[in-house]
């Protein structure tokens, strides 16, 4: 893990100053932050917000935490590890569990976020007493989008957490969601620049008692006029006469016309005021964001830096961090830079010094930022040359590439590394044009003046950028070049090994063992693209031979992957995770790069979320895309970012909970990018899952041209095995839409492909699918031969989850399978294997089996589907065989018996009529869900047991009331907001109605349908309550609407409906929402509305006056 290295004296509030002044007014403000949950100090520098902030924890005598932020905390992981230590440094103990998750977690997600978030509440619910969190300067990492996402779930919640109370001060005020309903509801003490500022009587009493120096009412106004109240123009002002003699009068005489022109103004004036050689000390060391004696000493080039920061410091220009530290007012140094830039020459040897003691203390990005403000490109040259490869390493990929630009052509073409560096860059951001051109010229340059070294890792990162693309074809001839240059160098001396993140511009200085092993574990990666498995384990342990210490376990687990050991492959990820939460970095590999450079198709999330949706798990499959996705979009990464849109296309397919536009638009959306990238490559995978879709949406011809246009794209890019994958998806729409020999031919065609790749799975789903056809067509011999070998690879390769999930590339209903397991055990095929797999389906008693799973809707109509074919009203044959299966679907928790069911069926007809049209009614709804059933066989889906009947309860059925009931449920029994909302929102979409409405006058089931509808109700209140706290005003009031559609006389509605027009300023709507309400609960009930609506109104009409 990580360490990060905690600066105590951020920690620390700053002590008092001498001339700090007391503040009643101020003070009283103040006071109030313990009764708060949130506290906002937001005004620009200069106006005492520290200052004051500081003062008020030392008097309040509250337990406190103090976290001074600065803009090195800008990750989220150090600024949460400064809030813990600084809340340890007062409840000791504090937060174990959040450093047991932050050792594990390297936050990607939002997901991530609100797990760290919700874990820092729960820790703040188990302090003792309650604690005062300071945040000072915000703003120096308010921009970090995941350490403001934190903070945003982390206020929404403080009002239910009275244990904490915090307070932020910022130069720019938070644009937090829910800020507005937390002021509505006296929840945030919000302090400006208006408070901060000093008054006229402030001014008086500053002067007299503290600077010694009196001032009349009539002075103090005009000082208030001339500097508005700001605290450190005040404080210039003091400075300035103190230090000249000047009288007030004439210094109140000087024209300005701004704050900014005042405080140039001033300082100058002060400035001027110290001795030249304090002068020249303060010029060169503005160069620095924080100053120690060391540094200064160092740099400037002088002695005795610790005594003149001392002396600045006393004198108020600096302000201390520690003993040792100090730093300049930003307003200050920024008067200070620019006085330095008229020393050209002085500026210019300061800035070549500082650059060369940054540079040897490892420090690469301050050297480059140092050395960018140098009009100098040999300079540039030369450090990017020696620490370029660091500075991509560690992800300031922005900050390379910009001073990589603007060099000269005649610096790169003299230094090709340089060029290298630059494709590098670009190749990570997917700027693969550029970045090839940058590599073309690398070899070029390289070439003429004879440099072998640049030479092979300019050929390598063209390979590399053809195996980031899954290329193959194109990445082999330029890394073939690349082995034989170096493999004729490596008879030179094995030079020093390289620091373990390496891009391709960050090789060792020479040919070497390590250097040739990891050209041979890229042939090996793009032997595996090609779908020559046998070949790339050659070259892999070629590759480890060399270098055993090089072990890569991604290229292990896409090779995994691509020859069906898919439990294999999951365990290899899972282990390069493991290493991601001990090293604190993303996992690399045989190709190691930065800490935050993307890995292309090959992030761990990406790859497992393919595996997921192989293995029939979605949801496993779509947290994993999104995760994927959000790194490329975090990255820059677009390419990394389609992969994710393509993989969450997968998840949708297999989730179910989805219509087909949400897995067509999450393709669509991945091939806009390829598209936008130039990438014809990365559309092969997108039309394969589009092929399946429209296939399963039974588009044949649709379907048969995205295949085409798939498959035409792989070929293209010599990828055999995803070229399998998609010959195989285009035979699946064939068979599934009737044609069965066709689909049989490439089936047999997919499984010769899927041999060539050495892929088990996929010739386990060859297998399968051949058992199909063969069943279809009643071809018993080769129905045999198939079965017994896909059983048997299903035992050898654990693939078992083929029949009891919806997996990417087998049948849309597992339940398909099972007719083939029935006859498989009666044919005598598959041995134990095949009677094993019953006993597990709980289908060992069967005989038959329809092999589909029915599918019944009973919210706002009443459809029922047979797999994926709806049945007509037609089908039913009889009238009563549909109310017959709608009564035993309400009552499916228990068995009714046949007396009841003849009651509710025949209230007026007599014994033997109501038993004879029982039958009749039982016969025709047997016969209309299962059609194919053999005459006399067992019926799987309606049961009887002796006297009772019953919708069988292991049978394979769907219920949208019994989803929507269970989704409610969990919303309800939610702790966390967002894991309510979601459950909530899934459930109610459910809702389209009420249950059965076709038997809403039918006495047995007003019940089931009034408890739904309750059900409906409590869940659309908790969802609306939500919506509204985070702010979607919108959204909660057309949950309420959707309540006073189902009951009028709803009061929770009413009062979200008055609170959020409220919130958005709409007073006459909120009154209207009451008189309905008004007039509604006196019309239904005769009753007048609560209190808590009257006072809504109550409300109303104060904000109206």
């Amino acid at each position: 893990m990580k360490t990060f290295r905690i600066l105590k004296m951020k920690l620390m509030a700053p002590p008092a100053k001498s001339h700090w002044l007391q503040r009643p007014k101020l003070m009283k403000r103040l006071r109030s932050i313990p009764r708060t949950p949130l506290t906002l100090l937001a005004s620009g520098p200069g106006f005492g917000k520290t200052t004051a902030l500081a003062a008020y924890v030392r008097q309040c005598g509250c337990r406190h935490a103090w976290y001074g932020i600065s803009a090195q905390d800008h990750d989220l992981l150090p600024f949460l590890h400064h809030i813990i230590a600084s809340i340890r440094m007062a409840a000791p103990g504090f937060g174990e569990s959040l450093l047991a998750e932050l050792e594990r977690l390297q936050p990607a997600s939002p997901d991530d976020v609100q797990l760290l978030a919700d874990l820092f509440l729960n820790e703040c619910l188990l302090l003792s007493e309650p604690l005062l969190l300071c945040l000072d300067d915000y703003q120096s990492v308010g921009q970090n989008e995941w350490i403001d996402a934190w903070m945003q779930y982390v206020v929404s919640y403080l009002p239910d957490c009275p244990s904490l109370r915090l307070v932020v001060s910022s130069r720019v005020k938070p644009e937090w969601e829910g800020l507005t309903s937390m002021r509505v509801r006296g929840e945030v003490l919000e302090l400006s620049r208006d408070d901060l500022a000093f008054s006229a009587e402030d001014i008086e009493v500053l002067f007299s008692d503290y600077y010694r120096q009196p001032l009349g009412r009539e002075q103090a106004e005009r000082l208030l006029a001339f500097t508005e109240g700001w605290i450190i123009a005040i404080q210039l002002v003091w400075q300035r006469l103190a230090a000249t003699g000047e009288s007030m009068e004439s210094l109140l005489l000087q024209p300005r016309q701004s704050l900014e022109e005042l405080f140039a103004f001033l300082a100058a004036e002060l400035f001027e005021k110290q001795p030249p050689a304090m002068q020249a000390f303060m010029l060169e060391t503005s160069l620095f964001d924080e100053l120690t004696g060391e540094w200064c000493d160092a740099v400037c080039g002088r002695e005795g830096s610790r005594a003149q920061l001392a002396a600045l410091s006393q004198s108020g220009f600096l302000t201390p961090i520690d003993e040792h530290q100090f730093r300049y007012h930003a307003l200050f140094r920024q008067f200070l830079q620019e006085r330095l830039r008229l020393q050209g020459g002085r500026r210019e040897l300061l800035l070549r010094r500082a650059v060369q003691e940054t540079a040897a203390k490892g420090r690469m990005e301050l050297a480059l930022q140092h050395a960018s403000e140098l009009d100098d490109p040999e300079t540039m040259a030369a450090l990017l040359a020696a620490g370029g490869a660091q500075l991509v390493a560690g992800g300031h990929l922005e900050a390379v590439l910009g001073s990589l630009q603007p060099l000269p052509e005649l610096w790169k073409a003299s230094t090709p590394h340089l060029y290298v560096l630059q494709g590098d860059v670009l190749r990570y951001r997917c700027a693969y044009e550029e970045a090839m051109a940058s590599y073309s010229l690398a070899e070029r340059h390289a070439r003429e003046r004879g440099d072998a070294l640049v030479h092979s890792l300019a050929l390598e990162g063209q390979a590399m950028f053809y195996l980031d693309t899954i290329q193959p074809g194109l990445a082999e001839p330029p890394l073939l070049r690349a082995i034989a240059l170096a493999e004729a160098g490596s008879a030179s001396a094995e030079p020093a090994a390289s620091a373990g993140e390496e891009p391709a511009g960050a090789r060792e200085p020479g040919f070497g063992r390590k250097h040739l092993a990891r050209l041979y574990g890229l042939m090996a990666e793009n032997k595996l693209n090609r779908g020559h498995g046998k070949e790339a384990r050659d070259w892999a342990a070629r590759s480890l031979q060399l270098d055993p210490e090089r072990r890569d376990l991604l290229l292990e687990a896409r090779l995994a992957l691509r020859t069906g050991r898919l439990k294999e492959a999951a365990l290899l990820l899972e282990s390069a995770q493991l290493q991601e939460s001990q090293t604190g970095a993303p996992y690399r590999g045989m190709r190691q790069v930065g800490r935050t450079l993307s890995r292309s198709h090959r992030e761990i999330e990406l790859l497992q979320s393919l595996i997921h949706s192989l293995c029939g798990e979605a949801a496993a499959a779509k947290s994993a895309a999104e995760s994927g996705m959000m790194r490329g979009i975090r990255l820059k990464a677009p390419f990394v970012e389609a992969c994710g849109w393509i993989r969450m296309g997968h998840a949708a397919q297999l989730s179910g909970a989805y219509e087909a536009k949400v897995p067509a638009e999450c393709y669509h959306a991945a091939l806009d990018i390829m598209t936008r990238l130039d990438m014809p490559r990365g559309t092969a995978e997108p039309n394969m899952g589009l092929c399946l879709l429209h296939g399963r949406g039974r588009a044949v011809g649709a379907a048969m041209r995205y295949g085409e246009a798939a498959l035409q794209d792989t070929e293209r890019a010599d990828d055999g095995w995803l070229a399998s994958l998609i010959r195989l998806s285009m035979a699946i729409v064939l068979y599934e839409n009737g044609s069965w020999p066709e689909a049989e031919e490439r089936f047999e065609e997919a499984k010769a492909r899927f041999e060539a790749c050495g892929d088990e799975f996929g010739l386990a789903l060859g297998e399968m699918w051949l058992a199909f056809a063969a069943y279809r067509q009643q071809q018993d011999g080769r129905f045999a031969a198939a079965m017994e070998r896909f059983l048997h690879r299903v035992a050898q390769g654990g693939y078992s989850f083929l029949f009891t999930a919806r997996t990417l590339l087998g049948p849309a209903d597992p339940q398909q399978l099972v007719p083939l397991l029935l006859e498989a055990e009666r044919l005598g095929i598959g041995g134990a294997h095949a009677a094993a797999l019953l006993a597990e389906l709980g289908m060992d008693k069967l005989t038959y089996h329809p092999g589909y799973t029915l599918h019944i809707e009973t919210l706002g109509t009443f459809r029922l589907r047979l797999g994926s074919t709806y049945l007509q009203d037609k089908d039913w044959q009889r009238g009563k065989a549909k109310e017959l299966f709608q009564l035993l679907v309400t009552k499916r928790r228990s068995a009714t018996s046949k007396e009841e069911l003849l009651l509710q069926l025949f209230p007026h007809a007599d014994e033997k009529a109501a038993n004879r049209d029982f039958k009749v009614a039982l016969n025709a709804l047997h016969a209309a869900l299962e059609p194919q059933r053999r005459l006399r066989g067992d019926p799987y889906f309606v049961i009887r047991e002796g006297p009772l009947y019953r919708l069988h309860p292991q049978a394979s059925w769907t219920l949208d009331a019994a989803q929507f009931e269970e989704g409610v449920r969990k919303g309800l029994e939610a702790e966390r907001r967002d894991e309510a909302e979601q459950w909530l929102e899934q459930a109610l979409q459910l809702y389209q109605g009420d249950y059965l409405p076709e038997r809403r006058y039918d006495d047995w089931c007003i019940e089931e349908r009034e408890r739904l509808q309750v059900l409906f109700l409590r869940g659309a209140q908790r969802l609306s309550r939500i919506c509204a706290a985070r702010g979607a005003y919108d959204k909660a009031i057309g949950w309420a609407e959707a309540m006073l559609a189902k009951d009028r006389c709803w009061e929770e509605a009413y009062r979200m409906l008055m609170e959020c027009h409220l919130l958005l300023g709409s007073r006459q709507q909120a009154a209207k929402w009451y008189r309905r309400a008004e007039e509604a609960l006196e019309e239904e009930l005769g009753v007048a509305p609560t209190a808590a609506l009257r006072e809504l109104m109550e409300r109303c009409s104060e904000e109206s006056a």
